[in-house]
């Protein structure tokens, strides 16, 4: 398949589809979700932030589980520019098949190298899918269940002709994706967290549910669950003291709004860094989690006050 679509050898399609992969890297999907959560509907992109981050999780623990060659790591004769390449020369003990194994000579090489190119399953194509359809579950607008279901299409293509991975790695993504969605949509509308007007433990199900990735830290990325345990706490805080936040009428603010708080939270990641200087993991966690909710709690005060938005009662 990688072999095949690379036939088309078109600067401009190469160009295109690089840019249709880098729509699933996390610096555009954080300004996506965040951009939702701060400047469109505070609860549903609430929402949206746990599907993208719990998929992120998932794909993560499944990647390290699988610990699978991407198509470049066996294949040297595919054209790609992205990731380091290896001189391994294990194109002929490839499966000839979509249906064919892994040979055990090719993972036992794999496994052994310097390189940690995880190739399955697809993160792109696990985070496009549970992103754009969670979405449509979210808003019910036809117009996003079409371009959803085009630019999920779109990342799975791109993730082929680049050769970052096989037809199998992008088909497990695009499942885990659905079922990640699936579980969390089920949890949502048992909870009630849209309709119940007096919040209890049960309808913020969503915000707590992150504490049970805390002891599994040390197989996850540690500044993706610090933010979204932060950002959890935060809006339990925001429930608890009306039901919602809602934004100015004025486009501008709104806009700014959002732009405020994604430019403070990209500026506290490059200033503080990865906090590796903590050994402990968990103290890392915390403390990753207590600048995130300082970050998304003060930045919602300040702007409260400013009249930029408010509660809704």
């Amino acid at each position: 398949m990688n072999h095949f679509l690379q036939q088309f050898d078109y600067k401009w399609l190469k160009l295109f589809l690089e840019f249709i992969s880098a729509l699933g890297t996390l610096p555009f999907v954080v300004i996506f979700i965040f951009g939702i959560t701060f400047i469109l509907n505070f609860r549903k992109g609430v929402v949206l932030v746990n599907i993208a981050v719990w998929t992120i999780l998932l794909t993560v623990v499944a990647k390290h589980a699988a610990d699978f060659p991407r198509p470049i790591d066996t294949d040297t004769t595919l054209m790609s520019n992205d990731y380091n390449k290896v001189n391994h020369q294990l194109k002929s003990l490839l499966p000839s098949n979509f249906t064919g194994v892994l040979d055990s000579e090719i993972l036992s090489v794999i496994r052994n190298d310097d390189q940690l190119n995880y190739g399955f399953p697809s993160c792109h194509a696990s985070l496009q899918t549970a992103l754009w359809l969670g979405m449509f579950f979210l808003f019910r607008k036809k117009w996003i269940l079409t371009v959803g279901i085009s630019l999920i299409l779109l990342t799975i293509f791109s993730r082929l002709y680049l050769a970052h991975h096989f037809l199998a790695d992008v088909l497990g993504g695009l499942t885990l994706g659905m079922i990640v969605l699936g579980l969390l949509g089920i949890v949502i509308i048992r909870s009630n967290f849209f309709k119940q007007l007096s919040p209890d433990f049960k309808s913020l199900n969503i915000l707590w549910m992150p504490l049970l990735a805390i002891p599994f830290i040390n197989h996850l990325p540690v500044w993706v669950l610090g933010i979204l345990l932060s950002l959890n706490l935060t809006a339990t805080f925001v429930i608890l003291h009306g039901s919602t936040l809602i934004f100015s009428k004025n486009t501008v603010k709104r806009i700014l709004t959002g732009c405020i708080i994604i430019t403070l939270l990209f500026a506290t990641y490059y200033l503080i860094g990865d906090l590796k200087t903590i050994q402990n993991i968990y103290l890392r966690l915390l403390t990753i989690a207590t600048i995130g909710f300082l970050l998304f709690r003060g930045s919602i005060l300040l702007l409260k006050r400013v009249k930029f938005l408010q509660y809704k009662d």
